[in-house]
């Protein structure tokens, strides 16, 4: 099964290989294990979501055919662990229901009307450009040198709004607009833009500077809508600008991919006019629903949970490699890096702090050849057959030296090593940013490690950015265009056939790879707070039930009581899609119960690690700067 790159966009997004299919030695994991108790019963709930046809005639869609590519359920997992064959649920079983609306003509006209008003005329993009040269496109696109550039959040708000006051449709759920302009006498060829978001640290304003950020969609802004326009572009972020080759990234599969709309065609064009219903149905799927909307963690939410009445501390230690300098703190803002942090997860006090700054010497210095193969060692690498484990090894046999000891700290700390390099230095690694590394053999998070080279820093990218989003991933966010699909029980990665995955990153979100974005959007909280309050129900209730069970109940009955009253406020609050309330109010029953164990004197632990788990499946996630990410 192909895996999701888990890059950066930024960073990002080349599957580094583990070198053998299981471990070259058995690996155990001694830490204690939580109690064997059954689990308690997941959260039920039921996901509406609007799909809105704007300029689409009703003749136009196929319903069943749409209808026959949406997902059954919602039963997301904690997808790193599940690479090692270890099932982690996340305690939410999810249904949807779907409510489909065909704009009115009135509607539709007002409509494209603003998106003339806002437009500006610009140069067709070079990929509209090289769309015009494909041997076998239909029209040329534009018969003008211009096409309007549109401002995406203006239009997703316009789309959010009117929805409200013109179609009477609750916004507060999840919203899906597909668009087509085309076929219009209005029509004008056009692509999106989002320019507000340069870089925190190089300034550089990918959305203004690269033509490879001129995009089709765009939500998660204002709201929950998002909104999809095959009638734009040819883009380059999906490469639906190519219409001539099959594999476009060049690892000799086929990539599907969904064309601009006039090229859907029974006798001409990319693909018959038959299959456009299913099409949108994919997106709609894959994309809206499996990345945005309803996603999956990639790590369990509870491995960083801190003591009740504590926080989350990010510590940065940063390795000088750099010969002409010795500032990579320089290009770090860690206050920037707080805010959005704390944005992300609400429940929690953020500190993130810039620890030891040191040279790259000596035995860490070692380490670092070795891992990036500039250095042929045997070492601690050894045991996992790879030595991209190199850095981890070495780190966790050591994290003592560079972390406070675990013991002494309430907080929970996370540790970030960051290498200021150069490419050449990199090895084997050039032009990877970061990745937030599990501990292989189970899929729990542990360390998180960062590189910046002045090549890096040429191309936007500083230390940042990267930090939020690698941070995201430690704490179980996942990519906007990689997934878990509950009802086909598939992980999958905009590759191949599910290359169209990559329109999720065309949305508010630190965790994309277009770099349009310096927040965490809407879907990534809502997605957040579910994962954390689903989480910690199914574990406070089952640390309830060992309190119970416990010689010293009584003593503890009120608190139990008191958390007990939090917790039943949870599933009230996911109904009302009030996900913030339902993670505050899992929060305050959890640490309520907590110190009910504490006063039973029964030992508890919020997310034992997991013990070992099979051979790994998946190559490793890491966040590398893609040749998608470098195009002009």
């Amino acid at each position: 099964m192909n895996r999701p790159t888990l890059t950066l966009i930024g960073v990002i997004g080349l599957l580094l290989l583990v070198g053998s299919t299981a471990l070259a030695a058995p690996i155990v994991d001694t830490r204690a294990q939580a109690p064997n108790l059954a689990a308690p019963a997941p959260v039920t709930t039921t996901f509406k979501v609007n799909v809105v046809f704007v300029g689409y005639a009703q003749t136009a869609i196929n319903m069943s055919s749409f209808q026959s590519q949406l997902p059954t359920t919602y039963q997301p997992i904690v997808r790193y662990p599940n690479f090692y064959d270890i099932d982690i649920p996340v305690g939410i079983q999810g249904n949807y229901a779907f409510n489909y609306v065909f704009a009115p003509n009135s509607f539709n006209n007002a409509f494209f009307q603003y998106l003339a008003s806002i437009g500006s005329p610009g140069p067709l993009t070079v990929y509209q450009d090289a769309y015009n040269h494909q041997v076998h496109k239909v029209p040329n696109v534009s018969v003008t040198p211009t096409v309007l550039y549109i401002d995406a959040p203006s239009t997703e708000r316009y789309l959010e709004t009117h929805a409200r006051d013109d179609l009477g449709l609750d916004i507060g759920t999840y919203t899906i607009f597909f668009v087509n302009w085309y076929g219009r006498s209005d029509f004008q060829f056009h692509v999106y833009t989002k320019t507000d978001s340069p870089d925190p640290d190089t300034k550089y304003n990918f959305g203004i500077i690269r033509e490879s950020r001129k995009i089709i969609a765009w939500g998660g802004s204002f709201g929950r809508g998002w909104f999809y326009d095959l009638s734009a572009g040819p883009e380059s972020w999906t490469d639906n600008w190519d219409v001539d080759d099959a594999d476009v990234d060049g690892d000799h599969v086929a990539d599907y991919r969904m064309p601009p709309v006039w090229e859907y065609g029974n006798t001409s064009g990319y693909r018959p006019f038959t299959d456009l219903s299913g099409d949108l149905g994919k997106v709609l799927r894959y994309v809206a629903l499996d990345t945005l909307f309803t996603s999956s963690p990639l790590y369990d939410p509870l491995t960083t949970e801190p003591l009740p009445g504590y926080g989350k501390q990010v510590r940065v230690i940063m390795f000088e490699d750099y010969p002409k300098s010795n500032n990579g703190f320089g290009w770090l803002k860690p206050d920037w890096v707080r805010a959005r942090l704390a944005a992300l997860q609400p429940q929690f006090k953020w500190t993130v702090k810039k620890g030891k700054d040191l040279p790259l010497v000596g035995a860490p210095k070692q380490a670092f050849r070795i891992w990036g193969d500039k250095v042929s060692q045997n070492d601690c690498w050894n045991s996992f057959g790879t030595t991209f484990a190199e850095l981890f090894c070495f780190f966790d046999a050591r994290r003592n030296q560079y972390l406070p000891p675990i013991k002494v700290q309430q907080d929970n700390i996370g540790g970030v090593f960051a290498f200021f390099t150069t490419d050449l230095r990199m090895g084997d690694e050039v032009g990877l940013l970061g990745y937030a590394d599990d501990n292989w053999i189970s899929g729990y998070p542990t360390y998180v490690f960062m590189f910046d080279t002045p090549e890096d820093r040429a191309l936007g990218y500083g230390f940042t950015w990267t930090l939020a989003h690698e941070y995201a991933h430690h704490v179980g966010m996942s990519h906007p265009h990689d997934g878990y699909d509950s009802t086909s029980d598939t992980d999958f990665d905009a590759v191949g056939p599910f290359y169209f995955a990559w329109s999720g990153d065309e949305s508010e979100t630190i965790m994309s790879y277009i770099r349009l974005s310096n927040n965490f959007g809407w879907f990534e909280r809502d997605n957040m707070n579910r994962f954390y309050a689903a989480r910690v129900l199914m574990q406070a209730n089952q640390i309830a039930a060992q309190v119970r069970q416990s010689q010293n109940a009584a003593q503890a009955a009120a608190l139990l009581k008191e958390g007990n009253t939090h917790l039943s406020i949870v599933k009230g609050a996911f109904d009302q899609a009030d996900y913030e309330k339902a993670a505050n109010e899992a929060q305050a029953g959890l640490e309520r119960i907590l110190r009910a164990a504490e006063v039973a004197k029964v030992d508890v632990q919020l997310a034992a690690p997991h013990g070992p788990g099979g051979p790994l499946h998946h190559p490793k996630y890491v966040d590398r700067i893609p040749p998608k990410a470098k195009k002009r």
